[in-house]
C-alpha cells in the first residue's frame, strides 16, 4: 500500500512537471508561423498605425511575420470579440484601447478583463475638442456659450456609440452644464471628413487623428485634455486652464490576446514589445502625436485594466 502510494505521487508529480515544460517548449519554439495583429478600427487612425509600427518591430525581433488585420465595427466590439473566440496560441493578437474596453463592458457576457490575457501596455495619449468650419467660434468658452444658447443645437461626432469619446464628450456636457447632439461614426476617419465638411461641429479627437485637418486650417482645436500644453502643439490650451480642471480622458493603449495563453508565450511577447516601444523611432514618432510611450509587464497591465474597467463602470452606470 505504501509503495503503490510512493507511485502515485511520483506519477502526480511527474505529470505536474509536464506542463511547464511543454510550455517552455512551446515559448522556445514559438512562433513557428505568421502572428496576426488585429486592429478593431479602420485603417489610417492612431491604433492603426500604432499596431503597425509595433507590428513591425515584432516581426524583427521574433524572425516571423507580423501581420496588421483590421476588423473595424461596433466601437472595436467586432474585431475585440473577434480575438475573444480564437484559439489561445499566441497566433492572434490585439490592439486594445480605452474604447474597446468602454465597449465590451456593455456587451452581454464580454468581459474585457477576465476574457483576454493582458500581454503589455503601449501608449496613451490626450484628446482634443476641435471643431470644423460650422462652428464660428474658437475658444471653449465660445462653444459652452452657444452650446448654452442653443440646447442641442450642436452636433458633435464620436468614432463610435457608446466609446470613451462618445462619453467623454457626454461628462464635459454634464460638466459644463449644456446639452449636444451625439452623432456616432464608424471610427474616426469618417467622422473628421463630416467635420471638416460641416455636417457636424465637433468632435472629441487625439492631435494625432486631427493633426493634418488643424495643419490646413480646416478644423481648430479648442483645448487638449493634458495636464499641461504639449509640445507638439503648444497653442492649444489645456481644459484645465479653459476653466473644466476635472475634466480628464485620457486614451490609452495595450497588446492582448485570448484568455488562457501559454505563461512564456505571454513573456515571450511581452519582451518583444517592450523592445519596440523602447525603440527611439518609435518613441520619436509617438511623441511627435502627442502620445507617450508606455511598457508594463503583464500583471502591471491586468492591474491597470481591472482599475480602468471599474471606472468605466461607474461612468456607464451614471
Amino acid at each position: 500500500m505504501k509503495l503503490a502510494r510512493w507511485f502515485a505521487t511520483l506519477a502526480a508529480c511527474a505529470g505536474a512537471a509536464v506542463v511547464p515544460l511543454a510550455a517552455h517548449a512551446q515559448a522556445d519554439n514559438y512562433p513557428e508561423r505568421t502572428i496576426t495583429v488585429v486592429v478593431p478600427w479602420p485603417p489610417g487612425g492612431f491604433t492603426d498605425k500604432l499596431g503597425r509600427m509595433v507590428a513591425e518591430k515584432m516581426a524583427a525581433s521574433l524572425g516571423k511575420p507580423v501581420v496588421v488585420e483590421n476588423r473595424p465595427g461596433a466601437s472595436a466590439g467586432i474585431g475585440s470579440e473577434h480575438v475573444m473566440r480564437v484559439a489561445p496560441d499566441g497566433y492572434t493578437l490585439l490592439v486594445t484601447s480605452t474604447d474597446g474596453t468602454v465597449k465590451l463592458l456593455q456587451g452581454k457576457g464580454t468581459d474585457p478583463v477576465t476574457q483576454f490575457t493582458q500581454i503589455s501596455m503601449l501608449a496613451s495619449q490626450p484628446v482634443t475638442l476641435s471643431v470644423g468650419p460650422k462652428f464660428k467660434g474658437n475658444t471653449l468658452a465660445q462653444f459652452v456659450e452657444q452650446a448654452k444658447r442653443e440646447p442641442g443645437a450642436i452636433a458633435f461626432a464620436s468614432n463610435g456609440e457608446g466609446g470613451a469619446t462618445h462619453y467623454g464628450m457626454e461628462i464635459f456636457a454634464r460638466q459644463a452644464g449644456i446639452k449636444l447632439n451625439h452623432i456616432p461614426y464608424k471610427g474616426t476617419a469618417p467622422a473628421l471628413q463630416d467635420l471638416v465638411g460641416g455636417q457636424i461641429e465637433a468632435t472629441l479627437v487625439s492631435l494625432q487623428g486631427v493633426g493634418a485637418q488643424l495643419q490646413s486650417g480646416r478644423a481648430r482645436a479648442l483645448a487638449i485634455t493634458s495636464p499641461k500644453r504639449v509640445e507638439a502643439a503648444p497653442n492649444i490650451p489645456t481644459f484645465a486652464e479653459s476653466g473644466y480642471p476635472n475634466f480628464d480622458l485620457t486614451l490609452w493603449y495595450g497588446m492582448v490576446g485570448p484568455k488562457g495563453m501559454p505563461e512564456p508565450v505571454v513573456r515571450k511577447l511581452n519582451q518583444a514589445l517592450r523592445a519596440a516601444i523602447a525603440a527611439p523611432d518609435v518613441q520619436q514618432a509617438l511623441r511627435s502625436a502627442a502620445a507617450e510611450p508606455v511598457s508594463s509587464t503583464p500583471e502591471e497591465m491586468l492591474s491597470f485594466v481591472q482599475k480602468e474597467a471599474a471606472r468605466w463602470n461607474g461612468v456607464i452606470a451614471r
